[in-house]
């Protein structure tokens, strides 16, 4: 049983704007789903349904309402727009499902859930989940924060992403798919943590790194303190904070259709071995913009986000 605590009433939750010149913005609501919504368009969805296993952000899109997230493609059907999941805990795979089942090895148990939409078009979520065995105990739990800010006039909304993991009893193991010139390693090896799936696009998606423009074989690996994927108009930077283990974390990426994929993945070099009791945090921003950004404006906002400004 999941406890759900939800401020307001459930179904469509009429904001009027403060600002006359503002189309109506409005919030769609239910257990399971807190939506943004801008008239007929959903601008972005939070979907935390226990029968899913796994929470997650789709769509995403632009104030103008072009979807930028990708949902359980057929490639990957467990690739849900922007989502957290580990790949090995203690040698139990929580990330690939079952195609027949929709299950994974591990299970990834939402236990709690808090949705506090605002009048100001903002948000939090707060969520609980343990990770564990099929019908064992948790041998780690989460607490989530999310903050979600109101759109802006330029377009462009935040997503902050908190997650502290805490061991249960037991020492926690949490690996990924070695790496190629590890043993049993693949060339696809090193993800995990928080992920997010593009849609494909007529027009290539074009990668930008804290170090400058790059191709994605180029930065496959390389640590940043944030990286961007964006078309002609608008785009998905992440933000990795200073305080995250493991800062400037390296990236994965794929940028070739149909998958276009980033994740900051801070297990990519090594795995990550925590004692009985022991937390760990992380936080990130994930940065809708419905306009192109210069590098300077996405450095701007990451440098607002480690010194703890909320736009």
């Amino acid at each position: 049983m999941v406890a759900v605590a939800l401020h307001g009433s459930l179904g469509l939750l009429p904001m009027q704007s403060s600002d006359a010149d503002e189309v109506e913005w409005h919030w769609r609501q239910s257990e399971t789903k807190l939506a943004l919504c801008k008239g007929d368009l959903v601008i972005w969805q939070l979907v935390a349904d226990p029968q899913e296993a796994k929470a997650y952000f789709h769509p995403l899109a632009s104030l103008d309402g072009e979807v930028l997230t990708n949902l359980k493609p057929a490639d990957h059907p467990w690739h849900r727009g922007l989502w957290w999941s580990w790949k090995y805990i203690n040698g139990l795979n929580y990330w690939e499902e079952n195609p027949k089942t929709g299950k994974s090895q591990g299970v990834t148990e939402l236990t709690a859930l808090e949705f506090t939409p605002r009048d100001d078009f903002s948000a939090t979520a707060k969520l609980s989940i343990s990770y564990h065995p099929p019908g064992q105990a948790s041998v780690m739990t989460e607490l989530r924060t999310i903050l979600v800010t109101k759109p802006d006039r330029d377009g462009r909304y935040r997503i902050d992403w908190n997650s502290s993991f805490t061991a249960g009893n037991a020492p926690v193991d949490l690996g990924r798919t070695p790496l190629e010139h590890e043993p049993d390693g693949k060339n696809y090896g090193g993800y995990a943590g928080l992920s997010l799936r593009l849609v494909p696009h007529d027009d290539a998606w074009s990668i930008r790194t804290s170090d400058g423009p790059s191709d994605f074989a180029d930065a496959h690996g390389k640590a940043f303190r944030w990286v961007d994927f964006s078309i002609a108009g608008p785009g998905i930077a992440v933000c990795d904070h200073p305080k995250n283990l493991r800062y400037p974390s390296p990236w994965y990426l794929h940028n070739k259709k149909p998958m276009n994929y980033f994740s900051p993945a801070f297990l990519f070099n090594e795995p990550l071995m925590l004692q009985a009791g022991q937390s760990v945090a992380f936080n990130y921003r994930v940065l809708v913009h419905s306009n192109p950004m210069t590098a300077d404006q996405i450095d701007a906002d990451w440098r607002a986000f480690a010194s703890g400004v909320t736009p």
